[in-house]
């Protein structure tokens, strides 16, 4: 899920701003005139709410307490077995 957010998130977050900008736009005119999109300002609340998002996930997803004994990968008969933190 974290690949996924980390790749698609500022594509969406700027998809759904020209969304909301282009319905906006529609509605509140009455001739079929079309209006320049103001992109720089998209641009910028793009990646400040990236930067947010990925801020708050961090948080949210790796919110362990530190401490613990690191057990370092091994071989055994059935395969390898992965490290781990024991706490």
């Amino acid at each position: 899920m974290s690949v996924f957010i980390i790749r698609f998130l500022p594509i969406i977050i700027f998809l759904i701003l020209l969304l909301l900008w282009f319905l906006l736009t529609r509605r509140g005119n009455k001739e079929n005139k079309p209006q320049k999109a103001p992109w720089f300002i998209f641009i910028i609340i793009s990646i400040i709410a990236f930067g947010i998002v990925l801020t708050l996930f961090r948080f949210i997803q790796f919110g362990e307490e530190p401490g613990g004994k690191y057990i370092p990968p091994k071989l055994t008969e059935e395969g390898i077995e992965p490290g781990h933190v024991e706490r």
